[in-house]
């Protein structure tokens, strides 16, 4: 199954797609890379929600032009680096996060009923740039560019390949079972 889907996403709607499936997004995305992630469950003054929202692992290359910022490149980094802080920030009302790599059985679990985790293909950070439409804002910018959390439009952001769906199947799991499985033979 290929669709597109609009932010917010609801939980209802990661609900439909299981692994394997291909995701297109339209709408805003918020960039988060390890340093965001501790800010955000931190700070009880947060400026923006994550209910209904979608997290990139993303450490974008940024550059303020005037009064506007000119996106150069936005590739996902590795997610595992995040396993430690996602289930808060799935909690906090996160139905979609996007990243690389994979990430942990306990976030896999944490993900059930509410939530989804889209692989973007690394090394696409062009291709990531070519979908964002305009930087809406940035917040906590205080830790740097890279590690800061921006706010972006997207249009037909992806392909995106559910990886980890909201029943908590994990294709890194299925690939490594299979594996093992073909190894012992």
């Amino acid at each position: 199954m290929s669709s597109v889907l609009n932010t917010p996403i609801r939980p209802e709607d990661v609900r439909p797609f299981k692994v394997g499936d291909v995701v297109y997004i339209n709408g805003v995305i918020f960039t988060a890379r390890d340093k965001a992630h501790v800010k955000m469950l931190s700070d009880p003054q947060r400026p923006f929600s994550l209910h209904n929202a979608c997290i990139y692992h993303s450490g974008p290359l940024i550059v303020k032009e005037e009064h506007t910022y000119r996106v150069i490149a936005a590739g996902p980094t590795t997610s595992a680096r995040m396993n430690e802080q996602t289930p808060a920030i799935v909690k906090q009302g996160v139905t979609a996060i996007i990243g690389k790599g994979g990430m942990s059985r306990e976030v896999a679990h944490s993900l059930i009923g509410r939530c989804f985790y889209l692989a973007f293909p690394g090394g696409c950070g062009i291709l990531a740039r070519e979908r964002i439409e305009e930087v809406l804002d940035v917040y906590y910018a205080e830790l740097s560019f890279t590690e800061a959390v921006w706010k972006l439009r997207v249009r037909d952001f992806g392909p995106l390949l559910v990886a980890i769906d909201s029943y908590g199947e994990s294709i890194y799991e299925k690939i490594q079972a299979s594996s093992r499985e073909r190894l012992h033979q």
